[in-house]
């Protein structure tokens, strides 16, 4: 008996290797054909791309389908099973043109042997996988959320450099503390045989501890000097003879001998502090001498040697290079002006680095915000005041009462410049 040979059913031609597929023309494919293709395309992808290369294509459906980015966020971050490699094959396929359900597909599934129910649309399965991601997302988002807010907790906790100063500060403090308590109790007739300045020395007080130091047991030196010598009470308010009157009572229960006692040892706290201040700073390592002297910065520098319609001179100019400040007059515009430096040396060592310096004919290491120059109205009148005043202060305070407006400095030194003073 002849059997008719079985036709073989078409196959689809797998794309060669990175050829990325296409879904041209698939509305002219049979449901099998379609079938087949598709199976066809997800298997390439999984054989020529990672995750990492499909997960875009996850983003960019996403936000082409009204996802809000905060989802998106989220979906980022989770892991990236959480979506499936499946699901990011199949946003490929939608963003490409794929449809979300083919009817000759879904009629042909349906016709085979064993399959049961109907086909549904591949976007049911894809948004199922990324809400999925969007919830472990937010568990990650959660976690992230903690651990910020301990990492902030524990930096809050962590103790800074000036609290640190100050916990060693008391704790250098605490014999003095005692020996006034032995005092105070009777234990001990009198603070002689406290060496503070040794003990200080022993304690490895500092700089910064002696400074705190000072400020604390300042107020308590001024405490008792008022105690030994009460303030007159005719002129005061009422608020002010009545801290008087606490704190007479306050220390009632000593004589002034016992007064003048812990006076006399709070002086010598105090003058301890300022023993340990002036160590500190002749035992600190001294800058490191510039390549070049003050002269040769200056050399270049164009200005005016002297004014005789204005009856002034400029100050040699190798002064200004590692100054404070610089008061310089503009002969031509009648401006005075005064240049800060924003790397200010409040020692006065001369510290590498710090103070004004120049760079050809211009000022560097000026502070453009507090650098400022006024008209002067009477110029000859005003800069013999100016050349009497010796001090910062005292010409800081001058320059205040100016009513002209004020505006902010260039660096600029030029041929008009005369150099008045420098602090």
């Amino acid at each position: 008996m002849l059997v008719a040979k079985r036709k073989k059913a078409p196959r689809y031609k797998r794309p060669a290797k990175g050829a990325a597929p296409k879904w041209d023309g698939w509305e002219e494919l049979s449901g099998e054909e379609y079938h087949r293709k598709r199976s066809s395309i997800n298997d390439w992808y999984r054989l020529n791309e990672k995750d990492a290369d499909l997960m875009p294509s996850v983003w960019l459906w996403m936000q082409k389908n009204e996802y809000s980015k905060e989802d998106i966020a989220l979906a980022k971050k989770a892991n990236s099973y959480e979506i499936s490699s499946t699901a990011a094959i199949q946003c490929k396929n939608l963003l490409d043109g794929m449809p979300d359900l083919n009817p000759k597909e879904a009629e042909y599934w349906e016709s085979l042997p064993g399959t049961t129910g109907t086909m549904k649309p591949v976007t049911e399965f894809v948004k199922k996988r990324i809400a999925n991601a969007i919830e472990k997302g937010k568990l990650v988002k959660e976690e992230e959320n903690k651990k910020e807010e301990e990492e902030k907790k524990k930096e809050s906790l962590r103790p800074t450099i000036q609290e640190r100063i100050r916990e060693a500060t008391w704790r250098m403090t605490e014999f003095i503390e005692a020996e006034h308590d032995k005092f105070i109790t009777g234990e001990v007739p009198d603070f002689k045989h406290v060496k503070v300045t040794n003990m200080f020395r022993q304690l490895g007080v500092k700089q910064p501890h002696a400074r705190l130091i000072k400020e604390f047991y300042q107020k308590q030196l001024d405490e008792y000097a008022e105690v030994l010598n009460p303030p007159k009470t005719d002129n005061m308010t009422e608020l002010e003879k009545d801290y008087v009157a606490q704190l007479k009572e306050g220390y009632s229960i000593f004589d002034k001998k016992q007064i003048k006692k812990m006076y006399d040892f709070y002086v010598q706290v105090l003058g301890a502090a300022d023993a340990m201040i002036a160590e500190s700073k002749a035992n600190r390592k001294r800058r490191k001498v510039s390549s070049k002297s003050p002269e040769q910065i200056v050399k270049k520098m164009k200005y005016k040697l002297s004014d005789e319609k204005m009856a002034i001179a400029s100050i040699e100019p190798h002064k200004l290079v590692g100054a404070n400040c610089l008061v310089v007059f503009n002969s031509k515009t009648r401006k005075l002006g005064i240049y800060y430096t924003s790397m200010e040396d409040p020692t006065g060592t001369g510290r590498e680095g710090s103070g004004l310096t120049v760079k050809g004919t211009t000022l560097q290491r000026f502070d453009e915000k507090t650098s400022v120059a006024c008209t002067l109205r009477k110029p000859l009148d005003q800069l013999q005041e100016v050349k009497a005043l010796n001090t910062r202060r005292k010409f800081e305070n001058w320059f205040e009462k100016l009513t002209t407006t004020p505006i902010k400095m260039n660096g600029r030194i030029n041929p008009e410049t005369v150099l008045i003073a420098v602090y």
